[in-house]
């Protein structure tokens, strides 16, 4: 009787920690503000599709309460996870929605949302599984899923990764679908002859022989040498969308150490264009724009965006890769608290640019930008406030970590 006893008071135990997480959750929900898009000018229906996600702080106390936040143009909503999210890591809302449309083929599926590629015949999935050991990593192979959406058929497979008994660890960076291969884009972290570097890789997956037909390093480089760094870096695009192109950025920056603190100085960039169907990279030179001073922020398949701040200006400069064409640039008002303006962040989608600022708090709002990249036409401008101005609030900030349309 004594063993039911305890199996009985595991389970109350378990039972009241679950209702003190709802209800501490649901309590929790009711007193964070709301938020909503102001405009200030221009159409409001060009924000409609707009989604920007990231956390709320409540910072008025050492409590530091927060919360996961999604804005859009209907208001803001502070969505409501599982005991179990908490645990384990809260899925971006893109993954959410994917979760919620297909979710036979999403079951046990995690990772970002740059493991998945998605058009109106398929959706594909590919992650990296592999052993922990004592000292090491082993094992690696490329756990790979497809949808398609017509008939509900799934085909779902392992691969082992070639050549990695010297790989410690990789990670998947993109996922892309021409014709009946899947390309992976990875970055590898190696180990050889006690050095270490790091590499950008691509694997190309055959779907129906379920085999990897080709794969080769894109780039390799030292995780450090001295105070001079190497960093390659997969420029952003719509994360589900069909690109023949991928972008690199190769930067290397020196680390200058002086009396009271360091800095650092950019020696040298370098922007790699890499062709998934022909398999051909070729440099891109654009001496127009110095690196230095302007940002390689995005691409939308065929037009390059750099970006920079001049003041509270935001100035995005297109560069088009078919014609190897430097487009008229674009200006965007970001006033910021004393001149303090953070770089917004931006996506492209059908000739028009969406730029938000990352951050606000309680003492400064986050401005909000729809504009046509060819005329360069400023569509919208508007904010982020509280959605009750009356509203008496302590200290708070706000930090927006993905924005992309529905």
């Amino acid at each position: 009787m004594k063993k039911y006893w305890k199996i009985i008071s595991i389970v109350v135990i378990i039972v009241l920690s679950l209702g003190t997480f709802y209800v501490n959750a649901a309590l929790s929900a009711e007193q964070y503000p709301g938020f909503v898009i102001e405009t200030k000018s221009g159409d409001a229906n060009e924000i409609k599709p707009l989604v920007l996600e990231g956390s709320y702080t409540d910072t008025s106390s050492m409590n530091y309460v927060s919360a996961n936040l999604k804005i859009t143009a209907e208001g803001s909503t502070y969505k409501s996870y599982s005991f179990l999210d908490q645990l384990i890591g809260q899925p971006p809302e893109m993954i959410s929605e994917l979760q919620d449309e297909y979710r036979n083929f999403m079951r046990g599926k995690m990772g970002s949302i740059n493991s998945f590629f998605e058009d109106d015949q398929h959706l594909a999935y590919a992650d990296v599984d592999y052993k922990m050991g004592s000292l090491s990593s082993s094992d690696f192979k490329l756990d790979i899923s497809l949808l398609n959406k017509g008939d509900g058929n799934i085909n779902e497979f392992t691969v082992k990764v070639p050549d990695s008994a010297e790989l410690e660890y990789m990670y998947v960076d993109d996922v892309q679908m021409i014709g009946n291969e899947l390309t992976l884009i990875t970055q590898n972290m190696i180990r050889s002859n006690d050095v270490g570097y790091d590499e950008k890789h691509i694997y190309t997956v055959n779907l129906a022989d379920q085999t990897i037909i080709n794969h080769e390093s894109l780039y390799q480089f030292s995780q450090g040498q001295g105070n001079v760094h190497t960093n390659v870096q997969l420029i952003g695009t719509s994360p589900t969308k069909a690109y023949e192109h991928i972008i690199l950025l190769k930067t290397e920056e020196e680390i200058i150490e002086e009396m009271e603190s360091s800095r650092v100085e950019y020696m040298n960039q370098e922007i790699i264009s890499y062709n998934l169907a022909t398999k051909e990279k070729e440099n891109i030179d654009v001496p127009e724009l110095n690196l230095k001073e302007n940002q390689l922020s995005f691409f939308d398949g065929s037009t390059l965006y750099f970006t920079k701040l001049e003041g509270q200006e935001l100035v995005v400069t297109p560069y088009n890769l078919e014609d190897d064409q430097v487009g008229n640039a674009l200006s965007l008002q970001f006033p910021g608290e004393k001149d303090n303006v953070q770089v917004p962040v931006i996506t492209v989608n059908n000739g028009k640019l969406f730029a938000v600022a990352p951050q606000m708090n309680n003492e400064s709002d986050a401005s909000v930008s729809v504009a046509d990249v060819n005329t360069g036409e400023t569509l919208f401008e508007g904010k982020i406030v509280l959605k009750d101005s009356s509203q008496e609030m302590g200290r708070y900030e706000i930090y927006l970590h993905e924005i992309f349309l529905k």
